[in-house]
């Protein structure tokens, strides 16, 4: 379990240190009509809002994927064991890990998704069609962080689990349709 949580912070760090040292470096060749250079005017603050947007709504859906990734391993478990035996531990220590942070990937889902929205706006100005479809994807999930809430304090009812699936599925699901219409 150490040597895990050591990968995936040594591959974040490596990514960290690509996005810092190559993030500020890009040059697009195809503008050649458009004559922005370093000391053009009024474009440099709005495309910045943009590009953060797009990077943190990317972000979002990472997280939600990983925090997603709970259901399909704990659905899986017990075929992997039976018919993997050799795998029943680092399957189990992977489960664990994903039970542990299924929470708290969660909610760096929904706060991403809300800094999404936030740089997207500051970067159209207004609330157009894609957006509203996005605010209705943020509040499936907070809805469904709320079933969650309630559902960590009573594991076992079974209708709160369906509940809050069935909201993330639909969630990811107005997502993909907000990315699309993008």
């Amino acid at each position: 379990m150490k040597k895990l949580k050591m990968l995936f912070i040594s591959i974040l760090v490596i990514m960290t240190i690509n996005y810092v040292t190559t993030g500020s470096n890009l040059v697009y060749a195809d503008d050649d009509f458009e004559k922005y250079y370093e000391n053009h005017e009024g474009v440099k603050g709005e495309d910045s809002y943009e590009d953060i947007g797009e990077a943190v709504g990317w972000g979002t859906v990472i997280a939600m994927i990983i925090a997603g990734l709970i259901y399909p391993i704990r659905r899986s478990m017990k075929l992997v064991i039976t018919n993997f035996p050799g795998l029943k531990k680092m399957f189990i220590s992977i489960s664990r890990f994903f039970g542990k942070y299924h929470i708290f990937i969660g909610i760096i889902a929904l706060v991403l998704s809300i800094i999404h929205g936030i740089f997207m706006y500051l970067s159209e100005g207004e609330l157009e069609s894609e957006g509203i479809i996005g605010l209705g994807a943020v509040g499936l999930i907070v809805i469904a962080s709320i079933v969650g809430s309630v559902l960590f304090k009573n594991k076992k009812v079974k209708s709160l689990r369906t509940t809050h699936t069935i909201l993330i599925v639909l969630a990811f699901l107005v997502g993909a349709i907000h990315i699309f219409v993008s």
